[in-house]
């Protein structure tokens, strides 16, 4: 096992359960082109995707920029691909991203940074992008994109409110 810092992108769909509900075929065809274009990007982006199970998808990057990259250009290619699809049947993703430590297990990451990022995720509205305080004080280089500060928020099993930021 080792330990290592690393920028954690945890990514859901939005309104998962409705769309089973009402074409699990579908929804299922569509998450799995869906997920296989992600994965592809987050090569582009030198990173690594560590799970995709379900509805959800974890991936990791050495740097909190290249997550954000990763995180905005996701989002875009999801827009464009869901434009395609009726309102009622487009699979959005919220994604939500931080910086920390994270035990490697197995292919697996562990820790602290992953479960914000989950958390941070669930803040987010459907197709943005949101990160926590800790990956905004240590934003490795400038990014020719605002982030506006969402506030604190007080999300389960963390025991102090997370600084959220939506990246615009």
């Amino acid at each position: 096992m080792k330990h290592r810092v690393a920028a954690c992108l945890y990514a859901d769909v939005s309104g998962y359960c409705r769309l089973i509900g009402a074409d699990v075929q579908s929804t299922v065809r569509t998450l799995t082109a869906y997920k296989a274009m992600m994965t592809r990007l987050v090569i582009k982006h030198a990173g690594r995707v560590v799970d995709a199970a379900g509805d959800s998808f974890l991936a990791e990057f050495a740097t909190i920029s290249r997550a954000i990259r990763c995180g905005l250009d996701l989002q875009e290619e999801l827009s464009w691909h869901n434009a395609g699809l009726p309102p009622g049947r487009r699979v959005e993703f919220r994604v939500g991203i931080d910086l920390g430590d994270v035990l490697v297990h197995e292919g697996r990451v562990y820790g602290n940074c992953v479960n914000t990022a989950a958390r941070v995720q669930a803040i987010a509205a459907p197709g943005s992008v949101c990160i926590a305080g800790a990956a905004y004080d240590h934003m490795d280089v400038p990014l020719p994109v605002q982030f506006e500060y969402l506030g604190e928020h007080a999300v389960k099993n963390i025991d102090r409110p997370l600084r959220v930021y939506r990246v615009e």
